[in-house]
């Protein structure tokens, strides 16, 4: 029995050790819902694992109610189904980061972030994502895609299109798709401009964590997508990889 509960002890502070480094690595970053379902998650871990008998007394206290039992037993299926969606999704996540694809016409660059007039270190990673691929495929056109939002002197496709043209590539292989505001539009609005030159097969530039529901929303648009993707950095994955959980279930929902 002594040994028992030792063991637990010792699962229950690494839990709690883990669930801490999450918490502070899902702060590393500015403020998204990442942060808000990020800290939510890791520090209800930290402090489940940090007042562990108070939590067993509050659960004993309410398993012996009836109505205590059911709101237990919806708590422990929704967390569970979340719990799996989550898995599922980081998965899919995973496997689209990377995809070849043989044959495409064009190459589409989700936008992000721009400051005035300069792109976001993520919107020039996604460029440069782009610019391999299009060394690769001399005859592919490349969709520049993003509307200008709040604090943007110019749209993010016109931001991507420079950079891109300053790094080499002519103005003449890149199309503009400049009304967008999300990552459905990027691919919707594209996909009329692609349609226009009777493209349907291409690869998407964007971030890892980013590539699933663009896969999803390429579907929904009859492209066939591959993906190249730039790697974010470390310190601000886990804050938009969480992000994404909650995006990719408000799209199951959406389209449900």
């Amino acid at each position: 029995m002594k040994k028992t509960c030792c063991i637990l002890t010792v699962i229950r502070v690494i839990i709690g050790v883990i669930s801490f480094i999450l918490l502070v690595w899902v702060n590393m970053n500015f403020f998204t819902a990442g942060t808000i379902i990020g800290s939510a998650l890791f520090g209800g871990a930290v402090l489940i694992t940090l007042f562990w008998k108070p939590f067993c007394r509050l659960i004993k206290r309410l398993w012996g109610k009836l109505g205590g039992k059911i709101a237990l037993c919806l708590i422990g299926t929704f967390t569970a189904v979340c719990a799996g969606f989550c898995v599922f999704f980081s998965v899919r996540m995973a496997v689209c980061a990377e995809k070849p694809l043989e044959n495409a016409g064009a190459v589409v660059v989700l936008g992000c972030q721009v400051r005035g007039e300069t792109p976001s270190t993520m919107l020039a990673q996604r460029c440069d994502a782009a610019l391999e691929v299009l060394e690769e495929l001399p005859d592919a056109l490349c969709v520049v895609s993003g509307g200008q939002g709040r604090g943007e002197n110019i749209s993010e496709a016109e931001a991507m299109r420079r950079y891109l043209v300053d790094k080499g590539v002519p103005n003449e292989r890149i199309l503009l798709e400049d009304r967008s505001a999300s990552t459905e539009e990027n691919i919707a609005f594209s996909t009329e401009i692609l349609e226009e030159r009777g493209i349907d097969r291409v690869i998407i530039a964007t971030n890892e964590f980013h590539q699933y529901r663009a896969e999803l929303y390429a579907r929904k648009n009859g492209l066939t997508a591959g993906h190249h993707s730039n790697s974010t950095p470390p310190h601000n994955l886990l804050n938009y990889w969480v992000r994404e959980w909650a995006a990719l279930m408000k799209q199951l929902i959406m389209d449900n």
